[in-house]
């Protein structure tokens, strides 16, 4: 069986994997090309490195991420070009070149620019190309740092208009997979306490933990993005955090009960009654977590032979996992 089954999981990862493989590098292609184009359009081509290094370290997965990326390359390019120029006046090769880097690090960090220290001692390096440094002048400086805002530009316009990202439409796709799962097995599991199949095989985690963690990522973006309000508006936070908490107790639960006896297990209302609690919470209207009752758990112990201490470790997995689908519900999109 584990053979059979570890490609059928694969696949649908492999495929998002490969659809998101495609779709950067064919971001990177075309907004290398069209800053090429530019260039030699405007016949800047003896610069063409400039705006081409530009789209290929702003190009990003994400817009919010590939605009944050571009300031940062626009402000280091212009306060390294600064910073060499001034101290180029005084000093030259490597001797400036060490002086500009020693001088960006405090300047950069007092005005709050830590993301552009990269580009700017980059640009400082770079600027040692030069045939000779008298070139190195408010000129030069401001052509590079215009060929530098042409490739961000295009980097920009490629993701937004050929490649937008919505993270939103990602954060609902990962959230009804899940859904979907859960509630699949969870009638899977009803099914066979009725004798209509062969007790169900407990979920491979590894799908679950790759749309978690895929909704972590989207979540931490969006946080730090211009649409944090649609964010909070949406509870995303609070629904992340409920996966999280009820994977970890789903997982739990299916392992107690896969190592009960399946025909005890099949026979015990106690079982019976919390599966279908669990299909209620996350399938119809959602009630109260039941309050914690060893007893049921001790008379099924003693009447099924069944040992104690997985039966009160099972009840104790099932009361948070039952609050968790409840909330999930409840924070559903109507």
């Amino acid at each position: 069986m584990a053979p059979a089954f570890a490609p059928t999981v694969a696949s649908p990862l492999l495929g998002r994997l490969n659809a998101e493989l495609i779709r950067n590098s064919l971001k990177l292609a075309v907004a290398v090309f069209v800053t090429a184009t530019v260039a030699v359009w405007t016949e800047r081509i003896e610069f063409v490195w400039y705006p081409v290094m530009a789209a290929i370290i702003v190009v990003d997965d994400n817009d919010e991420q590939t605009i944050s990326a571009a300031t940062a390359r626009i402000l280091g390019t212009v306060m390294g070009g600064l910073i060499t120029f001034l101290v180029h006046t005084m000093l030259s090769g490597w001797i400036g070149v060490l002086v500009s880097l020693v001088l960006m690090i405090p300047i950069l960090q007092a005005l709050g620019w830590q993301s552009a220290l990269g580009t700017a001692g980059l640009t400082s390096i770079m600027f040692l190309m030069i045939p000779s440094h008298v070139a190195l002048n408010w000129t030069y400086v401001f052509n590079r740092a215009l060929d530098t805002v042409v490739g961000c530009v295009v980097a920009i316009l490629v993701g937004l208009l050929f490649w937008p990202r919505d993270s939103y439409r990602e954060l609902n796709a990962a959230d009804q997979r899940l859904r979907r799962t859960l509630l699949s097995q969870l009638q899977h599991y009803s099914a066979w306490l009725q004798d209509q199949q062969h007790r169900p095989t407990p979920l491979n985690p590894a799908p679950l933990t790759t749309d978690l963690v895929r909704m972590e990522q989207l979540v931490g973006r969006e946080r730090s993005g211009p649409r944090q309000r649609l964010l909070r508006r949406n509870q995303w936070e609070e629904r992340l955090r409920l996966w999280q908490l009820a994977q970890f107790h789903w997982i739990a639960w299916e392992r107690l009960l896969q190592s009960l006896p399946e025909q005890q297990a099949q026979q015990a209302e106690p079982i019976r009654h919390s599966i279908g609690a669990l299909l209620q919470q996350l399938a119809a209207a959602p009630g109260p977590t039941p309050p914690r009752n060893s007893r049921i758990w001790q008379q099924l112990a003693v009447q099924q032979r069944l040992p104690l201490l997985p039966l009160l470790a099972l009840a104790e997995e099932l009361r948070p996992l039952h609050a968790c689908l409840g909330g999930l519900n409840r924070l559903a999109p109507q």
